[in-house]
């Protein structure tokens, strides 16, 4: 998804971040215990996804333009090898918001691993305040069950530009995460473009809904291991790497 931001958007107030309990299906708990498990990996310039010539960045550089010098942060960025990315290839200024701590620190060790500095706010993202540039967020608005006070927020941040993605619940990988992730998959909630559209025009945004990244096959990593689900791993890794294709 790719919003602009033609207009000047309402403040929503800051009451709306004591609402995050109700209307988040994850929590503080879920994600500290899911970055525990995360090790650190050094990207290569070469890398398919996050490499220089990779296809996130020349996703990057069609939708936004240059990015040198400009202000980017991402919304539950926590360990985020796309921000990593845009800072050591496209010399973005960056910033990550995230209510774990756990993943914040490793964040940090992400960063300094790369010799790369990052601004980290531990906070709900309805609580912080701020102008920059590019707000971004992967895989993070499928996880609220109301998508129009998560877009408003996210247009308080931004001076020019929303870029933000989900996973695609439609395509046939989500059959196989349904069956061997059922837990996973109950942590999601499907919105659908017209929805989103709807939400972004509240909020004067303009949208514009694309398909973006490598095929879907599997999520990872699965609950109910056997060789249907190791081939789809196979599967989803391979394509990965095929990405930049």
């Amino acid at each position: 998804m790719n919003t602009s931001k033609p207009l000047k958007t309402p403040n929503p107030g800051r009451a709306i971040g004591k609402m995050r309990e109700q209307i988040e299906l994850t929590s503080i708990e879920y994600w500290d215990e899911w970055w525990a498990t995360r090790s650190l990996e050094r990207v290569s310039q070469n890398d398919p996804a996050y490499g220089v010539n990779g296809w996130f960045l020349r996703f990057m550089d069609r939708q936004c333009g240059s990015l040198k010098g400009k202000s980017v942060i991402e919304i539950g960025g926590a360990m985020s090898f796309r921000l990593l990315a845009l800072s050591m290839c496209r010399g973005v200024v960056p910033t990550v918001v995230d209510y774990s701590s756990v993943g914040l620190d490793k964040t940090r060790l992400l960063f300094a691993l790369h010799g790369m500095a990052v601004n980290c706010i531990q906070a709900d993202m309805h609580d912080i305040s701020g102008c920059y540039d590019f707000v971004t967020h992967w895989g993070v608005l499928e996880h609220q069950t109301q998508v129009t006070p998560f877009i408003n927020q996210c247009s308080r941040l931004a001076k020019h530009q929303i870029v933000f993605s989900m996973p695609n619940m439609l395509a046939i990988g989500a059959h196989g995460w349904k069956r061997y992730s059922p837990n996973n998959w109950g942590l999601h909630v499907l919105h659908s473009d017209a929805m989103i559209c709807s939400s972004c025009a509240a909020c004067g945004l303009n949208c514009k809904p694309r398909f973006f990244g490598p095929p879907f096959f599997c999520i990872t990593p699965v609950e109910n291991a056997s060789s249907a689900t190791a081939f789809l791993s196979w599967s989803q890794r391979a394509a990965e790497r095929m990405g930049r294709i």
